[in-house]
Formats: C-alpha cells, sequence, structure tokens
C-alpha cells in the first residue's frame, strides 16, 4: 500500500538522441512517468478492459461463469503487458514536453 500512496512525477531527464542498447535496457523504467502513476493508468484502464471482455465474453459464450473466468485470465495478463507498453512509450521522447533550458547567471567578470 505504500507503493500507491507514494506516487510522483520525477522531473523529466534530458534524452540523448542516440542511445547505446545497454542504455535503452537500464532506462527502460526509468522514463518521464513515475512507476506508480504507470501503474495506476494500468488498473484503471484494464477495469474498463475487463468489464468489455466480460459483457463480450456472455454474449459470446452465454454462460456468466465461463465470461467471468475468461475475464479473470486477461486482466491479469493485460495489466503486465500495458505497464510495459507504457514503460516503453516513457522512453520516446515525441510528443512530451522539453525541459526548458538552464538559465546561466551572469558571471561578476565581464571580458573586454
Amino acid at each position: 500500500m505504500r507503493f500507491l500512496l507514494s506516487l510522483y512525477l520525477p522531473k523529466p531527464q534530458r534524452v540523448n538522441a542516440i542511445q547505446s542498447p545497454g542504455e535503452i535496457r537500464r532506462s527502460l523504467f526509468r522514463g518521464h512517468e513515475g512507476h506508480g502513476r504507470s501503474f495506476i493508468k494500468a488498473v484503471s484502464w484494464r477495469t474498463i478492459g475487463t468489464i468489455d471482455t466480460f459483457i463480450i465474453s456472455f454474449f459470446v459464450t452465454g454462460k456468466a461463469s465461463l465470461a467471468g473466468g475468461i475475464a479473470a485470465v486477461e486482466v491479469v495478463t493485460k495489466i503486465m503487458i500495458y505497464y510495459l507498453h507504457e514503460r516503453l512509450w516513457a522512453l520516446v521522447p515525441w510528443g512530451t514536453a522539453k525541459p526548458p533550458a538552464p538559465v546561466r547567471p551572469e558571471s561578476k567578470f565581464r571580458s573586454r
């Protein structure tokens, strides 16, 4: 429960234009969003998706118990898949706000 209560959004980090495969593997779980945020988004999306799966499965099979079984299995697998999907997208700089350039303070000594 402490994990869910400590949700935060870390400051965006500068992304290099080209990363080696080793850097990509190391930065897979260090994106622009926190892990908690990605996890909560995955759970909320899967809740909606599981309800949809249950309804479709019920219409196809006509059995609530079978539809519930299908929905129960897919909720676990798809939360994990969505979480990994979110973390991969966190590596993609496209469409994210760039951090502002640092402002250099003026030097006390001016060159002439």
